[in-house]
C-alpha cells in the first residue's frame, strides 16, 4: 500500500472546508493509499506555502512518504508556472502530488516535455519562407 499526505487550502467556507478532507480521504481509501499526515493551511493566490513545502520534504524523509494527494491544480499554485514550480521543487524529493481532478498530469506533461531543438525551428522556418516565396512566383 502506497503512502500518502493529504493537503488541502482552507477556503474559510465551513462546508467546503469540512467537504474536501472527507473527499480526499475517500479518493484515498478508493484508491490503495495510506493516509500519513491530512495538511491544510489558509488558502493563498501563491499556493502551497514555502513551510509547506518543507513539511511535505521532511514527512517524506521521516515517514518514506512520496505522494501528496490535493483537490486540484488550484491549492497547488494559481497560474500553471507556479504550478510547476512547486512540482518541480518537490520532484527533487521524489514527492508526487496528484489530484482527484486529474488536472496536474498536464503540468507534469509540460515539465518533463523534450525542449524544442533549436535546428527544428530553424527547418520549420526555412521551410515556410520556402513556401511563401513558392507560393508568391506561383501566383497565389
Amino acid at each position: 500500500m502506497e503512502r500518502a499526505i493529504i493537503y488541502c487550502a482552507k477556503t474559510g467556507l465551513e462546508a467546503t472546508d469540512h467537504f474536501v478532507p472527507e473527499l480526499l480521504e475517500k479518493y484515498c481509501k478508493d484508491n490503495g493509499y495510506e493516509i500519513v499526515a491530512m495538511l491544510s493551511e489558509p488558502a493563498s493566490t501563491e499556493g502551497v506555502s514555502f513551510p509547506m513545502k518543507y513539511a511535505f520534504i521532511g514527512l517524506n524523509m521521516e515517514e518514506d512518504v512520496n505522494t501528496i494527494i490535493t483537490l486540484s491544480k488550484d491549492m497547488i499554485g494559481a497560474t500553471d508556472e507556479t504550478v510547476i514550480d512547486t512540482l518541480g521543487k518537490l520532484s527533487e524529493y521524489d514527492i508526487y502530488v496528484e489530484d482527484i481532478n486529474g488536472e496536474l498530469e498536464e503540468c507534469y506533461e509540460m515539465m518533463y516535455k523534450e525542449p524544442v531543438q533549436e535546428s527544428d525551428i530553424r527547418g520549420l522556418v526555412l521551410d515556410t519562407v520556402s513556401m511563401f516565396y513558392h507560393n508568391i512566383r506561383d501566383g497565389r
